[in-house]
């Protein structure tokens, strides 16, 4: 049964190019490790998918929307114009060495740099002339995407555990308690310990509500606690002073 444009999914993938079987990312810790690409800092698993919201590529989105099943591993090539664009030569240009450098870039073969408000990979240098690809890396290639639909959430609570943890990785989707009120019209969020000193924590939160806001229509209140309570291993400053005297 085809999913429903603003239905909430959790999505594990692998994606390929195909001409060359490179990989171009993975929810799967595992691959990424076999294929030399392994984040640390990163969180490997499933991510959340909200159909419509075009957070993927087109066709990746699109065959989710219109072929995928929860629990059914599908695999599908996704053709450049529904991917990251056919190549397009007017974004190869070639910019004199001495402009670089008063821009304060060192032009270097495979460089990748930011200029003019674009970003490009340098290909060449010769004679004071640098030749700078702005397409995308991926512009122009076939994709190839195994993925498998895992879960499709359904209460607004988990919904909503799942949009603040896309945005603070630190703490699981199950550490962000979350009770609906007043008729499913209030959402009333505890914020774990574990995010407490996410430096983007106010911006996440003011993203999330107005997320909640566009996608789980019931709800048109979300308050956000923060519970500062003593760990059981911490004893009493007195207590402690007492033990040492």
């Amino acid at each position: 049964m085809p999913f429903s444009k603003n239905d909430f999914l959790l999505v594990e993938y692998t994606i390929k190019v195909k001409e060359t079987g490179e990989l171009v990312d993975t929810t799967n810790a595992e691959i990424a490790k076999k294929e030399g690409k392994f984040e640390a800092d990163r969180v490997y698993e499933p991510i959340l998918v909200i159909v419509g919201e075009g957070r993927l590529i087109k066709g990746f989105e699109e065959d989710i929307e219109k072929n995928g099943e929860v629990g059914v591993e599908r695999t599908v090539e996704i053709p450049p114009e529904k991917a990251y664009g056919k190549r397009d030569p007017r974004k190869v240009r070639t910019i004199s060495a001495r402009e670089l450098l008063r821009a304060g870039i060192t032009p270097e073969v495979g460089k990748v740099i930011e200029y003019g408000n674009s970003v490009g990979v340098i290909k060449s240098v010769s004679g004071g002339r640098v030749l700078v690809d702005f397409n995308h890396p991926l512009a122009g290639r076939t994709l190839v995407v195994t993925y498998k639909v895992v879960r499709k959430l359904e209460e607004p609570a988990e919904k909503i555990q799942y949009l603040l943890h896309r945005r603070l990785k630190r703490a699981p989707p199950e550490k962000f308690r979350v009770e609906i009120r007043d008729g499913d019209r209030t959402a009333v969020v505890e914020i774990p310990r574990e995010v407490f000193l996410e430096r983007d924590l106010q911006i996440a939160k003011a993203i999330v509500a107005e997320e909640v806001y566009r996608y789980i229509g019931s709800i048109d209140t979300i308050v956000y606690q923060e519970r500062y309570q003593r760990r059981r291993e911490e004893k009493p400053r007195e207590a402690k002073e007492e033990k040492q005297g």
